[in-house]
């Protein structure tokens, strides 16, 4: 996947013991491997392996686009969950994905996506209406829509700022 983070040699023989889809395991599966996501995701944060932009996804309100306006994290801490026991929630394993590969969305709609908005580094206001109207074409042409929230996270990893990534959510969204 083009946007995984590396991975040091403990990080794979942990990563192998772990399956990242809840809907697959029972509650004894996800209690045995629970151990393994905590020591997977305390390396990683011990080392600095997750990019900034991920880590903000997680725990800056304003990169939470729900209703409530609080971080992924404080919606854990809000339903009662805090510290340790966030990361071995079943419903973290989403996020955990997201540090380890970024979107979750097929190398051919990458590169869709990266095409449409080219160099992120040179993308000011007067570009979005294009980048929102391919956004909605690639949207269309591989079927994703539901998927606006994954469209936000690849737009925050290929360097698009937070404002121009809410475009891009919003864009696929509202793409029927």
């Amino acid at each position: 996947m083009k946007y995984a983070i590396e991975l040091d040699e403990d990080e794979v023989d942990l990563l192998a013991g772990i399956e990242l889809d809840a809907l697959k395991m029972d509650h004894e599966q996800y209690r045995r491997q629970s151990p393994l996501v905590q020591q997977l995701t305390k390396k990683l944060m011990d080392r600095g392996a997750i990019p900034e932009v991920r880590l903000r996804y997680w725990s800056d309100p304003d990169y939470q686009l729900g209703r409530l306006k609080t971080s992924h994290q404080g919606l854990f801490e809000r339903n009662g969950t805090r510290g340790d026991d966030i990361i071995i929630h079943p419903h973290f394993l989403k996020y955990l994905r997201y540090f380890l590969f970024g979107a979750s969305l097929s190398e051919n709609v990458i590169v869709a996506f990266e095409e449409t908005v080219g160099d992120s580094q040179w993308v000011s206001s007067g570009d979005i209406d294009e980048i929102a109207k391919g956004t909605r074409g690639i949207v269309r042409k591989f079927g994703l829509q539901g998927e606006d929230e994954e469209f936000y996270k690849l737009a925050l990893d290929i360097g698009l700022h937070q404002w121009f990534a809410k475009v891009v959510r919003d864009a696929a969204k509202q793409t029927k």
